[in-house]
């Protein structure tokens, strides 16, 4: 039971993450400036830049980074939410 409660949460995170990012990448493009625009489509940047390893023979480059907006938050927990209730 346990896991299956840990799966729906993992799967809320990344089905809402996707879905918040996308409709607010939609919806910031139709509001007006303002705080209203402000408030729930400014996103919060975390993680760090890439890092390039270069040894002669080998090169790769590392990095990861998260842009959270409030439409974002909103579309996590109602996507745990929902899949709990199912």
């Amino acid at each position: 039971m346990a896991r299956r409660k840990l799966g729906h949460i993992v799967i809320g995170i990344i089905v809402g993450g996707i879905i918040g990012s996308a409709l607010s990448s939609v919806l910031s493009g139709i509001f007006p400036k303002g705080p209203v625009k402000n408030l729930f489509f400014s996103a919060l940047k975390i993680g760090f830049s890439a890092i390039e390893v270069n040894t002669g023979f080998f090169n790769f480059t590392i990095g990861l980074g998260l842009n959270i907006t409030l439409v974002t938050v909103i579309f996590i927990f109602l996507a745990i939410y929902l899949l709990h209730k199912i």
